[in-house]
């Protein structure tokens, strides 16, 4: 009997998702396949772990910290320098797709750090870092003139990863242990006994608390950036439906890495796989105007034995994603190009130029370089505009003519990064043929149009 239950269970569970499956399948006003779009979203910029510098390791056991298992690479993984970031926008700046546009390179970024700071009686007391203030133990002399660079060239487009990556309650709490957590912890070093499981976005995190600290974080961002942030990616991809709902309310409507979402709730095994697909089909459904980005190729080479491999593969998988009529997105991790050993970037750096080259040989399927931001609103309405730098670029991906307005925000925002002074705050009408995509200069937007 009980076998009965379970199977009429399972085929209701299977009715059910193919339901919502037929009902929530994503559905986009372009075609993505002339398009043959490629994003870039790669996580942990900002984070100010795991270690400041090389030898922080140095004389601590550091399997003793019960932290966690990491692929190895992780362990000398750090905060990104000037140079670095420099290095990567300057590689991306090499090449151009279809528009005669480069990539841009999108780094979810991690918003605050925590750090133990001695006072001056000696005593030590936990110091919050939003950025771009850094605990002293991670100066970035030129970081931000960087990434500021970067930003103004069109090819560094920050997005929201995470307040802390962790949380900063387990943290404080196991940080201390006597022995060798408490020598990491005097070093700099982010990790903690414990620090693999204490997720940011843990089910046994309040809401209210996660809201206040999403808020700040926005806030945080907006200072830094210049903007709000549109897409956002869960720390350790573990996150629920109120999370969802949290973000949503806040303006951020792209989630990254649905697929690869987690939640412990689901359970594990067969039910836990029905479940995470269900929900993910069901949320489709019942929240249209949300846009689930999936990325589709993996770029992680300096965490394989052959890095050659995975250009190959991501290569692949790029032109399977094309094939699919799908836009394709790249995951890579800052661990890629950031890293206390030259040797590890100077890996990620080379595999990047070689996709890249790859990529936009042959002239005739030369790729678009997309944000999220603009992917999510080619995919809702047809036509999207965005701030490249100082330069605005528009497009419209349908197949009849389309008008289109760029918000006086955005306007002003090309134009302050240009040095021009500000417009009247009003929006701007553009017409745009089928097909057509144009860049425009912030000097189009002169004061004699409105």
């Amino acid at each position: 009997m009980r076998g009965l239950l379970w199977a009429l269970l399972v085929l209701a569970l299977t009715g059910v998702l193919g339901l919502s499956l037929i009902l929530g399948k994503p559905t986009s006003a372009v075609d993505w396949r002339p398009l043959r779009a490629v994003a870039f979203e790669s996580d942990d910029w900002g984070l100010q772990g795991f270690i400041p510098a090389a030898g922080a390791w140095e004389g601590l056991d550091r399997a003793s910290m019960g932290c966690g298992s990491f692929p190895e690479v992780y362990w000398s993984s750090t905060l990104e320098d000037s140079t670095m970031v420099a290095d990567l926008c300057r590689l991306m700046n090499r090449f151009q797709g279809r528009e005669g546009l480069p990539p841009v390179f999108q780094p979810n970024y991690v918003m605050s750090g925590l750090g133990l700071i001695a006072l001056v009686d000696g005593k030590k007391s936990w110091h919050r870092f939003d950025l771009p203030d850094l605990d002293p133990r991670y100066s970035r002399p030129g970081l931000w003139q960087a990434v500021a660079d970067g930003i103004e060239s069109g090819v560094w487009w920050p997005e929201l990863h995470a307040t802390w990556h962790y949380d900063p309650l387990k943290r404080r709490e196991a940080a201390l242990q006597a022995g060798v957590p408490a020598a990491a912890t005097d070093r700099g070093i982010m990790l903690f006994p414990g620090s693999e499981r204490a997720r940011e976005l843990g089910n046994w995190r309040e809401l209210e608390e996660l809201t206040i600290e999403l808020d700040h974080s926005l806030a945080v961002f907006q200072g830094l950036f210049g903007r709000s942030p549109i897409s956002v990616i869960a720390p350790d991809y573990h996150w629920n439906r109120k999370h969802e709902e949290m973000w949503n309310s806040r303006g951020l409507k792209v989630i990254q890495a649905k697929k690869e979402q987690k939640n412990l709730a689901w359970g594990r095994g067969l039910r836990g796989r029905l479940a995470k697909i269900a929900d993910r089909s069901v949320g489709r459904l019942l929240h249209p105007g949300r846009v689930y980005l999936e990325r589709n190729c993996r770029f992680e080479p300096v965490q394989n034995q052959d890095p050659g491999a995975v250009v190959t593969a991501c290569l692949e998988e790029t032109r399977l994603a094309w094939d699919r009529a799908q836009p394709a997105i790249v995951e890579t991790h800052r661990v890629n190009f950031a890293h206390v050993h030259p040797a590890v970037v100077s890996i990620g750096l080379k595999c990047l130029a070689s996709y890249l080259e790859e990529l936009t040989r042959p002239a005739e399927l030369m790729p678009t370089f997309l944000t999220d931001w603009e992917i999510s609103q080619l995919q809702n309405r047809g036509t999207s505009w965005s701030v490249r730098g100082g330069r605005i670029v528009v497009r419209n991906g349908t197949r009849s003519a389309r008008l289109i307005t760029i918000p006086a925000e955005d306007l002003n925002l090309a134009r302050e990064r240009a040095g021009l002074g500000p417009v009247p705050n009003k929006p701007h009408l553009l017409a745009l043929k089928a097909g057509e995509t144009r860049i425009l200069a912030p000097k189009y937007f002169d004061f004699a149009r409105y």
